[in-house]
């Protein structure tokens, strides 16, 4: 009763949380060749488990965690076409994670899964789902312990694995922090920080590099872009650039189309990338996300993928 209340307090008193008109029909993106591998990144909505871990933490009941889980793993499967690396954020914990591999298992596909606890007082934390051909190694929190005026600088540090194979290079899995309360000159400090701070680790990297996830920021929008900019400052493609303008966006803030998904990568490896897509079907219906606790719709954003060659 009392999500109930929650969702219709927030649908009447936000009117934004009705579903948007004209949008695109829900669609899948295309099933990668059998001699390409796909990497994708979705922000999960909040995905949480059933324990009450801190005062910000709100448990889902076990039936909801079930069916939020086959909906997801459904979600991969269908609609994302089983990327061989999919960049997670908003997911509480590893054996969380976990769980949604064990879904995916029962599906017929097999994924190992990559999770560091980082600072975020609500346990959000970012996340890696991968499977063969994909080998890498060493996961480690980037800059989690760095500070900002007595706060960890990161809620959420960026992830960073070493990839060994299909293609060597280091891999950053980030959700940046959000715009809420951007007017703060605090709020907006801190996104810059976070944002130029990624693009100098870049650009010190003898390695390549791939950063993907939720950056919370995008071209072309005053204020809200600064941080879009400082981490473009970095030299990385942005993979958003092989798609028309119609289609380089995978949210909708108050209906308005947004590109706060981004994947990025070192130039030399711009000439494997065979195609980009993004599926559609979850952007914009905050009536139905909301209604459905996160079942369908099963996130408020939609996916970007992008497909690699030899």
């Amino acid at each position: 009763m009392r999500r109930i209340l929650l969702f219709l307090t927030l649908f009447y008193a936000h009117p934004a949380l009705a579903d948007c008109q004209n949008l695109a029909a829900a669609r899948a993106v295309s099933a990668p060749a059998a001699d390409q591998w796909t990497l994708a990144t979705l922000n999960l909505w909040r995905l949480r488990d059933t324990h009450k871990d801190s005062g910000l933490d709100d448990p889902i009941s076990q039936a909801l965690l079930s069916r939020r889980l086959d909906a997801l793993a459904s979600a991969v499967v269908e609609t994302l076409k089983a990327p061989h690396l999919l960049a997670v954020q908003e997911v509480e914990n590893r054996a969380l994670l976990q769980s949604l591999a064990d879904r995916l298992a029962e599906r017929g596909w097999d994924y190992r899964v990559v999770l560091l606890e980082g600072n975020d007082p609500s346990g959000m934390d970012v996340g890696l789902l991968y499977r063969a051909p994909v080998e890498l190694e060493n996961p480690r929190a980037l800059f989690a312990a760095e500070r900002y005026r007595g706060q960890f600088l990161y809620s959420r540090p960026p992830l960073r694995v070493s990839l060994r194979e299909p293609v060597s290079a280091e891999l950053v899995v980030v959700h940046l922090r959000s715009a809420r309360d951007l007017k703060s000159s605090r709020v907006f400090d801190k996104r810059r920080r976070q944002a130029s701070r990624l693009a100098g680790w870049v650009a010190e990297q003898q390695q390549p590099v791939i950063v993907a996830g939720d950056f919370n920021s995008t071209w072309d929008a005053g204020r809200f872009s600064d941080s879009y900019q400082q981490f473009a400052a970095s030299g990385l493609f942005n993979v958003w650039q092989k798609l028309s303008a119609s289609e380089r966006y995978s949210y909708r803030h108050r209906c308005r189309p947004q590109a706060l998904d981004h994947i990025w990568l070192s130039p030399v490896l711009k000439h494997q990338v065979e195609a980009v897509d993004v599926s559609r079907g979850n952007a914009g219906r905050y009536h139905r996300l909301y209604g459905s606790n996160g079942v369908s719709p099963v996130s408020d954003h939609d996916a970007l993928v992008v497909y690699f060659g030899d």
